[in-house]
């Protein structure tokens, strides 16, 4: 939107009441202009989408002015390629993304990636996250933190929960030194502390008891420490005790879901947690998602029953902002629960489905 300008010119001998009929009319016309440039003023901090042709008025059903939160009717399109499966094998596979791209059409705008308070791993993982800001093309990091150490295993299967540590102080200087490194990034980023809580998710293994604590521990470090443009995302799997979880609305920007069952559109837990995210006020983020029991190889069967649900459940809520794909082939991942090739590519009637629908005008690319 741009500022309006108003000129009132010299009117010379003009009667009082064409001056006061003048008045009236710019109190009229221009009181809508307030409000609008309120609101100009609040998205600001927000994604900037250079796309007016298909831009919508402002509705308070879809936008809700959250960190990072796009235009109301907008979607960030997310994807990672292959997935770590330790913390040696780091690298964001570029590769994989390359030819994720080229199959669906489209260049993801998030990309995917995790770090830890691992004494090794975040050493590690820090050095792919300032990979992921060196890249040419302006992408949005969005970065799982877990609440593990994985020594002395090294085993993402065994890992040893540090959320009491995190919550009594005992991380500080590393939560300092990650806030410090998203400053200097300068850009956005989506930051998902202790992702997929509870439940069957990743980060089952870690402490209720201590979990609030340890997030609002990191989200006052970082605030602290003034980085902006940090998005706090509060993911979980199928957590169905979510909001014992939860910080309280002035600790989180967005919610956040994974999606790997089929049938999404149908799932009691997604819709009630969608529903629930309104009520906060909160853009919904599906941050993870992959076919997990089917995978992308049986074609057609695949289509009906993951991937066209999971369309289905994104465009029946206007406040879900965000879509981030998983196109792994998840071999050699030790959790052998994703066994199904995942890659679009690995099935034309699915990669050409996949690309049609991210077609779509609502969806923010890197294009």
């Amino acid at each position: 939107m741009r500022p309006f300008f108003f000129k009132l010119c010299y009117l010379g001998s003009m009667q009082l009441v064409v001056l006061v009929a003048l008045a009236a009319v710019f109190i009229v016309y221009c009181s809508p202009k307030g409000n609008t440039m309120a609101v100009e003023k609040k998205s600001n901090q927000n994604i900037e989408v250079n796309d007016s042709e298909h831009s919508q008025p402002f509705n308070n059903d879809q936008y809700f002015g959250a960190c990072l939160e796009p235009a109301p009717g907008r979607i960030l399109h997310g994807a990672q390629a292959e997935v770590p499966v330790s913390i040696f094998s780091r690298y964001v596979d570029w590769e994989g993304l390359d030819n994720y791209t080229r199959m669906s059409g489209h260049r993801p705008k998030i990309i995917m990636h995790y770090i830890t308070f691992d004494p090794l791993g975040y050493r590690l993982l820090k050095d792919t996250i300032i990979d992921i800001s060196r890249q040419d093309i302006n992408y949005i990091p969005q970065i799982g933190l877990d609440f593990y150490s994985y020594l002395p295993t090294l085993s993402i299967l065994h890992p040893r929960d540090v959320t009491q540590k995190i919550a009594e102080g005992a991380y500080d200087e590393r939560i300092r030194d990650l806030a410090r490194l998203f400053i200097k990034m300068d850009r956005p980023i989506f930051l998902r502390p202790g992702y997929e809580f509870g439940g069957k998710g990743q980060g089952r293994h870690a402490s209720k008891k201590y979990w609030v604590d340890a997030w609002k521990r990191i989200y006052r470090i970082f605030k602290t420490e003034g980085a902006q443009h940090i998005a706090f995302v509060w993911h979980t799997l199928d957590a169905v005790d979510y909001m014992e979880y939860y910080p309280g609305d002035e600790y989180v920007d967005w919610w956040a879901v994974s999606v790997f069952d089929n049938n999404a559109d149908q799932s009691e837990f997604l819709n009630a947690f969608i529903k629930d995210a309104a009520r906060h006020r909160k853009p919904v983020m599906i941050a993870e998602s992959t076919p997990r029991y089917i995978g992308s190889i049986g074609g057609r069967q695949s289509w009906e029953k993951w991937y066209q649900p999971l369309f289905d459940l994104v465009f029946t809520y206007p406040h879900i902002k965000a879509l981030c794909y998983i196109n792994a082939s998840w071999a050699n991942y030790p959790d052998k629960t994703f066994q199904y090739d995942a890659r679009i590519q690995s099935d034309s009637y699915v990669s050409k489905r996949f690309g049609s629908i991210l077609s779509d005008k609502r969806f923010i690319h890197n294009d």
